[in-house]
């Protein structure tokens, strides 16, 4: 019976991690292949920002586009917002040994990224909107946060085959198309100044593409 057991939770794992491999994207380990299909450069590109500029990571997760930001904006500062505790220890530790010292990590609420008002020339959310239930109250939050002028991109995914189902139904899976944000978007006040869907296609890490939105607050 030992064997059978041993093998019989071989593959279940097995199994588990080809089925979820893709959720491993956000570590640090993965930063290397997910530079293959993001298009982080082009991301942002589309920020308007300069090496003075004030911007946001809103769901930064451990860092992967908080680095890249910090290490644009060299005189200026980014906010790092994830709403678990773990996940900001990860970045101050990613941050430390790249000696990236430009970053103001936050602890936010579901409903608040608990940003500074006026503030910011940009805010980026990249693949973590779709788990804002509060998102009316988030953008909110986040235009009040922006200069006149400053910018909100979005980049989130949807799978072909889900992208007329319900938005309840999207969330679930952890996506969201692209129609639902740019009504969330008009709602909160924003100029949508430029859309594109799709944007990245990541068919081969998790079945789906990613669209962008850039918004801007007048």
């Amino acid at each position: 019976m030992r064997p059978f057991i041993i093998i019989g939770t071989f593959l279940f794992s097995f199994a588990l991690h080809a089925q979820d491999a893709w959720k491993d994207v956000y570590k640090e380990s993965a930063w290397a292949e997910r530079d293959s299909w993001q298009k982080a450069a082009e991301l942002i590109q589309h920020l308007n920002l300069n090496a003075n500029s004030h911007v946001a990571d809103v769901g930064c997760h451990e860092g992967y586009m908080t680095v890249k930001l910090a290490a644009l904006v060299k005189t200026g500062k980014v906010y790092a917002v994830d709403v678990e505790q773990p996940k900001l220890d990860k970045l101050k530790t990613n941050l430390a040994n790249r000696k990236l010292e430009n970053v103001i990590a936050i602890k936010g609420d579901y409903d608040n990224p608990k940003l500074p008002v006026n503030t910011l020339d940009a805010v980026i959310i990249v693949d973590t909107y779709h788990e804002m239930d509060e998102h009316d109250k988030i953008l909110k939050h986040i235009k009040a946060a922006l200069k006149s002028g400053g910018r909100l991109v979005l980049c989130e995914a949807i799978a072909d085959s889900r992208r007329e189902s319900p938005r309840q139904e999207q969330e679930r899976k952890h996506e969201l198309s692209i129609n639902f944000a740019l009504a969330d978007l008009k709602a909160a006040g924003f100029t949508i100044i430029k859309q594109q869907d799709p944007f990245a296609d990541r068919t081969k890490e998790k079945g789906d593409k990613m669209w962008l939105i850039v918004a801007e607050n007048p």
